[in-house]
């Protein structure tokens, strides 16, 4: 508030400063320097007044009192007194106004109604809001007013009461744009102060704007889980989604609501029925807070199903009084969607094709049986197919009504010794089953009809207990029954015959023999009129030790396992009943020795290179060059003969048989013999006994061979009944290892070895011999042959031996299968003894072999001595079986 303390005279002072309130006697204020200059004037206030909110300030132009902090008791008139020191005092008077800015406003609802702070609400949409805002202090009294979005909207107010400044604001219908909307009352009582002023935000409850099923509306299928959206938008607080299926509430769904809170989401799992095609899936939106009219969504529903079916024998048909001869039909009948494509019909689960030549005709959804038969009798369906499956119908038995037949699956013939008492049981088959069984013997002598009180009857079996007690009493028993619809037609037979022992298993065969098994196969023969049963046993080749003892009651069928690799076995087989047993079946079996092993021993192939020839191609290869070696010596033979040079030097040729029972030696395509030693009428074996060589012909056995070479043996027959007798067989010629000449082989070897394979025709007509017969025969230079074959050629032995081969590779070089070698004889490994070769011409076999020396560009031998005519393999370091060994080969190729 100002006070001029200047004045125009330079040289005068202020001295005292004194300042009044309202006309009030004492000062409120002073400021006095009549002690001191003016910088060091003393101030002082009055504490009720001023208090120390107040000071003079003379720096100020001009001077004035600053109170600081004003308050409303600060208003009034102040008057300033200002004595100088040469001057008169003055006086100045002031008017204070003081303008007191008014509360915060306070926002009510309603004019009596409670305080609200921040949020005012919720109001439902389309409804009134009144809001009152009211304003208490303020000096001068303040201006009230609403605003909204930054505009004023209400400016109305009033003072009910003193100090108060009211504002009531009313809206009418709330729409959505209201929701979240900001109210700010303010008030306002000066320009010299800023307003004061509350704000308030209005929340709102909003009706959905929305509804939609979420789907693509296609046709589903019946029994399948699908899961269906129902989409709400605009709701506030959420929708409230149910689902109706015509009228019916559905109670499977989950419902989930957006971030904004705005979107509300309610997934149904909906299984529909067949019964639910056509109906109206709803989905129901509406507010929990606002009554209004729901909205809701429908979705017509397209419900696809397998088809259903239901099969009916006809109407018109009694389905107990269905016989043979009559016509039935079945109706199939379908309900489905879509429609179906196809029926199929079914008996006992095999399905009917349509044939109307044996009756069945099938016809849309119709199934007709003309002229039935027993084996219609069952049960029947019928299938419709759909694109959503096959639809079984219900099974309809058809029972078909028939005179008594067999029933099968029985005993027809009944074994029985004389006295002794035996039961035949008769079984039928009928419908109804209610028989009357017949029984009647028919023997040679006559027919007598057996009385009731003697057979035993229960349903559709009768048995009859029968004794035979003569010769007389062994025949045939009939059978028959009736019923309803008739007489049986043909009997059942019982054939009641003497008990006896079983014959003996026939056409039995060794199969599938491998290093630890093999398996037996054989034919049932006659039973002796009672249950049989099948007994194998076997043995051990050379301990005749009993290894296995196998009982089989169905067949005689025997798989044997466990045995052990490259052994020879005796197995018998035979049959048993309660009479006895029968003769034994004699089988001669091997196991093959194991591959692996035999390979590892014989098959060394050379560091730098490996055998590459396969087991086939290596008997092939091998059978042909002995057939190829063989037929030029018969050539050659016969191209001697013609010239008929004379020889001054007899030579004898002597037969041996080979003895293999080492199953580890170098020869594992020689199969064991099995016969005794013989050495009567034994030959020459060397040179300067009078003999040349050796041959050996013996059954090829499926053993891997991978190298063939000559050594002692001792010489054994082989036995008659050995499985091998007519399988491929090779010939040994073995040449001393002093006799130069030797014929030139097919397949070099690192060591030149004396042995020569050719393969025996077993398709000469052989002539059955007695053992104790001993055939001589006559060969085509001069010599014979004498034999005790039964399973060989016996007119033509000689030439067998070359000729056939030469016959078959030869050409022009030896095409007679009775050409001959100069008159050679040779031993031969049979099934039933020894061949004993006799003496041909020496001097032709002289004269074959120095022909046979100059083929094959060999220097001639000095003289016929040497080593035994079988000598023994003198093994070299490191000598090895190469592709060039002949009849290289695995056990299976050996299997000829």
């Amino acid at each position: 508030m100002p006070c001029d303390v200047l004045t125009a005279d330079s040289s005068d002072r202020v001295v005292l400063v004194l300042w009044y309130k309202d006309g009030v006697g004492a000062p409120i204020y002073s400021y006095d320097s009549r002690k001191h200059n003016l910088l060091e004037a003393r101030n002082w206030a009055d504490e009720k007044t001023l208090g120390g909110r107040g000071h003079f300030d003379l720096q100020s132009s001009p001077a004035s009192l600053v109170v600081d902090n004003v308050r409303g008791s600060d208003e009034g008139l102040y008057r300033c007194r200002v004595d100088f020191k040469k001057s008169p005092t003055r006086n100045a008077r002031t008017n204070l106004t003081v303008i007191i800015p008014p509360q915060d406003p306070t926002i009510l609802v309603q004019e009596e109604g409670p305080q609200v702070w921040t949020m005012v609400g919720p109001y439902n949409e389309g409804e009134s809001m009144s809001l009152t805002c009211e304003v208490n202090g303020g000096k001068p009294p303040p201006r009230v007013t609403w605003w909204m979005k930054g505009e004023m909207v209400d400016e109305t107010y009033e003072c009910p009461r003193a100090h108060t400044v009211t504002n009531t604001l009313t809206l009418q219908r709330l729409t959505r744009a209201h929701l979240h909307t900001v109210l700010v009352c303010r008030a306002s009582n000066s320009n010299y102060t800023a307003p004061v002023q509350t704000s308030i935000t209005i929340e709102m409850n909003l009706k959905p704007l929305s509804v939609k099923i979420l789907a693509s509306r296609e046709a589903i299928s019946a029994g399948k889980v699908y899961e269906v959206v129902c989409q709400s938008a605009g709701a506030r607080p959420p929708a409230s989604l149910t689902w109706w299926l015509d009228g019916v509430h559905l109670t499977n769904a989950t419902i989930s609501t957006a971030s904004n809170g705005n979107v509300t989401l309610s997934k149904l799992l909906l299984v529909p029925y067949d019964a639910d095609g056509g109906k109206f899936l709803k989905c129901l939106a509406e507010s929990p807070a606002i009554n209004h009219q729901p909205l809701h969504d429908l979705w017509k529903l397209d419900v696809q199903y397998t088809p259903q079916v239901h099969l009916a024998m006809g109407s018109s048909l009694s389905p107990d009084e269905i016989k043979e001869g009559d016509d039935v039909y079945f109706e199939c009948n379908v309900r489905a969607h879509p429609y179906v494509y196809k029926v199929l019909w079914y008996h006992n689960g095999v399905q009917v094709q349509h044939n109307v030549s044996v009756g069945v005709i099938i016809s849309n959804q119709s199934l007709v049986i003309q002229r039935l038969r027993r084996q219609h009798t069952g049960l029947y369906t019928c299938v419709a197919s759909n694109i959503e499956g096959d639809g079984q119908s219900n099974a309809v038995v058809l029972k078909v009504q028939y005179a008594p037949v067999c029933a099968s699956g029985q005993v027809h013939v009944y074994g029985a010794a004389k006295n002794e008492e035996v039961s035949i049981t008769c079984r039928l088959d009928a419908v109804p089953p209610v028989v009357h069984f017949f029984w009647r013997f028919n023997s040679s002598g006559d027919v007598v009809d057996i009385a009731e009180n003697h057979v035993v009857t229960q349903g559709l079996q009768s048995s009859l207990s029968y004794v035979a007690r003569t010769e007389l009493d062994y025949g045939t028993l009939l059978c028959w029954g009736s019923n309803s619809l008739g007489r049986q037609k043909k009997p059942c037979a019982f054939k009641v015959v003497a008990a006896s022992k079983p014959n003996p298993p026939e056409s039995c065969s060794l199969t599938n023999q491998t290093t630890e098994t093999m398996k037996v196969h054989c034919v049932p023969g006659y039973d002796g009129g009672l249950v049989q049963r099948f007994i194998i046993e076997i043995y051990e080749a050379e301990t005749k030790r009993l290894l296995l003892n196998i009982t089989e009651n169905t067949a005689p069928e025997f798989s044997l396992r466990g045995l052990e690799p490259g052994t020879s076995y005796v197995v018998h087989v035979y049959a048993a009943n309660e009479r006895g047993v029968s003769e034994r079946r004699y089988l001669a079996g091997y196991t093959i020795k194991d591959v692996a092993e035999r390979r590892t021993a014989q098959v060394k192939p050379p560091p730098d290179e490996e055998v590459s020839i396969t087991p086939i191609l290596a008997v092939v290869v091998g059978v042909v060059a002995s057939l190829v070696l063989v037929a030029l010596v018969a050539v050659l033979v016969v191209t001697l003969k013609k010239k008929r040079h004379p020889r001054s030097k007899n030579i004898t040729l002597q037969t041996s048989l080979a003895e293999t029972r080492d199953l580890d030696d170098n020869n594992p395509d020689l199969i064991p013999a099995n016969g005794n030693d013989e050495t009567e009428n034994k030959s020459p074996t060397t040179p300067d006994e009078g003999g040349f060589g050796s041959v050996h012909i013996c059954a090829s056995v499926p053993y891997p061979s991978t190298a063939y070479g000559s050594y002692p043996r001792t010489p054994r027959p082989i036995s008659s009944s050995s499985p091998q007798n007519m399988e491929l067989m090779y010939a040994e010629l073995t040449l001393p290892r002093g006799v130069a000449h030797y014929p030139t082989a097919t397949f070099s070897r690192r060591k030149q070895e004396p042995s020569i394979y050719a393969q025996i025709d077993h398709a000469v007509p052989s002539v059955p011999l007695s053992r104790n017969v001993v055939p001589v025969i006559s060969c085509g230079s001069g010599g014979i042959v004498v034999s005790s074959v039964d399973g060989l050629m016996g007119s033509s032995l000689c030439g067998s031996v070359v000729g056939v081969m030469s016959g078959e590779m030869g050409g022009s070089m030896g095409r007679s299968k009775g050409a001959s070698i100069g008159g050679m004889g040779g031993s031969v490994c049979t099934g039933s003894g020894i061949v004993m070769g006799a003496m041909c011409s020496q001097e032709a076999i002289a004269r074959d072999f120095e022909s046979l020396a100059q083929a094959t560009h060999t220097p001639p031998p000095q003289e016929f001595r040497g080593p035994p005519l079988t000598p023994p393999i003198h093994p070299e370091e490191d000598e090895q079986a190469t592709a060039e060994t002949p009849l290289m080969s695995d056990h299976k190729e050996s299997e000829v």
